[in-house]
């Protein structure tokens, strides 16, 4: 479909560009009366009736449909209301219809794209069992079979469950057997408190379940998933929506733009700390790990604050500054009794002692002394080894703060890695054929450099695919290119 769009401003700016752009998280609107016919086989004709009569999980994280009285007394959050282009009728149709997509991707200005799910958002956390493989299942042969004759240009990611390691591995070796090359992991799994209502300043209360991010503390060993990932050659993307939603992310019961406005930088930042210090990039130094959809202003925050942690609290910093054990209890005495005035007036010396030992803020020691041990992190520089190859940013078009992933202020003056993310066939998209030259203005705004918008929205998201599958864009519309950028080195 040409109708004259090749000469889109996006189109425009591909032709000058010199390199491909390669979309690392576009979206795709599945047409539900053929999604239906897939969840029917994978399902069962029971469980699909079960699923038709009951809520969808992407209802469910729409919202109750109440009136705004009852949400308020039940503390329902407002969610997203409409969310898919409305009066740009091609636009609509394009996120449903993938031939038209198909055909529309050069005056996007796109030479390939990822594209992740949609109405499947919600399915990998979906409580019985049963019900979230077959969901799961029966989405990833869609996706490998509606879309698979457009693999030149375009791939859909599958859907992942993750609530026990075992059943993330079987659909991940299942994706991969139908074709598919990239995969869409939820950022966590809702589970319940073993013993609940125990008294606590951090627990809601009455609180009954808790945000598993599979790495600190998690339930269960995932290192099989990750195992399974890296054999495969396959990424680790995580997209937020994929299974349960962190709960206290959403507060207002009427305004969405307060719900989501940080919404996805909050939740990836506790992904990304929980899977950093459980040690996932130390065990795994090769597997690349990608946030979606969440920007990269609070990555370089994090980096900051993990380096500035150890600094004042690595196992060598604790025990010489920080142990109780190294107190000189004479020496503090004899300031109280040189500074004390009216504070130890009348005192006597066992009651002084006590008010002495009252100082120290010691509160519950944990078993592992050395926080940063499963990370693997021995020196300051072991933070940036761990931290800057292995993880990738998805930022929108529209975002300025893909900056500061080059900015010099950046811990260790580390360069981070956004990968440009055109989140097509959703509400923020104002116009598909607008988001590269959307992109484009942080150059022309003198923001990015042309190699570093190079990096943005080439280098970074083939690297991030080719790493461990250098064979991921044979066949593709960027092949030739990717394997010039491996050739001449990929390391900026």
């Amino acid at each position: 479909m040409n109708d004259g769009t090749s000469t889109s401003a996006s189109a425009r700016v591909r032709e000058e560009l010199g390199h491909p752009v390669i979309d690392a998280d576009g979206h795709i609107q599945e047409y539900l009366p053929h999604l239906l016919e897939f969840l029917r086989d994978s399902l069962g004709q029971p469980l699909f009736d079960r699923y038709v009569s009951e809520r969808s999980p992407l209802t469910a994280i729409l919202g109750e449909q109440s009136d705004l009285e009852q949400r308020t007394r039940r503390r329902v959050p407002q969610s997203a209301w409409w969310g898919t282009p409305a009066r740009n009728t091609l636009d609509l149709a394009t996120s449903v219809l993938p031939r038209l997509l198909y055909e529309r991707l050069d005056e996007f200005g796109i030479d390939f794209a990822v594209l992740y799910p949609t109405k499947a958002m919600g399915m990998a956390g979906v409580d019985r069992e049963d019900m979230r493989l077959g969901l799961c299942q029966g989405f990833n042969r869609y996706a490998a079979e509606v879309y698979g004759r457009f693999a030149d240009r375009l791939t859909v990611a599958g859907v992942i469950p993750m609530h026990r390691p075992e059943e993330a591995v079987a659909e991940i070796r299942s994706c991969h057997d139908l074709g598919l090359k990239v995969v869409g992991l939820p950022e966590g799994v809702l589970r319940p408190i073993a013993e609940p209502g125990a008294p606590s300043p951090w627990l809601i209360p009455g609180q009954t379940h808790w945000f598993d991010t599979f790495g600190v503390d998690t339930a269960y060993d995932y290192d099989p998933v990750w195992e399974a990932l890296d054999e495969l050659g396959m990424a680790a993307t995580f997209h937020g929506g994929m299974g349960n939603l962190m709960p206290f992310t959403y507060t207002s019961v009427t305004n969405y733009v307060h719900n989501h406005v940080g919404f996805f930088a909050d939740r990836m930042q506790k992904l990304c700390k929980s899977l950093f210090l459980g040690g996932v990039t130390s065990r795994f130094p090769q597997l690349n790990i990608a946030f979606l959809e969440c920007g990269v202003g609070w990555a370089c925050s994090l980096l900051m604050d993990l380096v500035e942690h150890w600094e004042k609290r690595n196992i060598d910093a604790l025990r010489e500054r920080l142990d109780p054990a190294t107190i000189d209890w004479e020496r503090l005495e004899e300031l109280f009794l040189a500074y004390g005035d009216d504070a130890i007036a009348g005192q006597s010396s066992d009651e002084l002692q006590q008010g002495m030992h009252s100082v120290p803020a010691v509160g519950v020691v944990p078993p592992e002394l050395d926080e940063f041990a499963a990370a693997g992190i021995e020196t300051k520089a072991d933070i940036e080894t761990r931290f800057v190859p292995r993880f990738y940013f998805g930022c929108e078009a529209d975002d300025r703060a893909v900056a500061f992933a080059f900015s010099k202020a950046n811990a260790f003056g580390a360069t981070l890695r956004p990968i440009f993310s055109s989140d097509i066939s959703h509400w923020d998209v104002e116009e598909m054929a607008g988001v590269v030259d959307e992109a484009h203005s942080l150059v022309r705004g003198g923001l990015l450099t042309d190699d570093q918008f190079r990096q943005f929205v080439f280098d970074n998201p083939a690297r991030l695919f080719t790493e461990r599958n250098p064979s991921f864009f044979e066949g593709t519309a960027v092949q030739a290119p990717v394997e010039g950028l491996r050739v001449g080195g990929m390391a900026r």
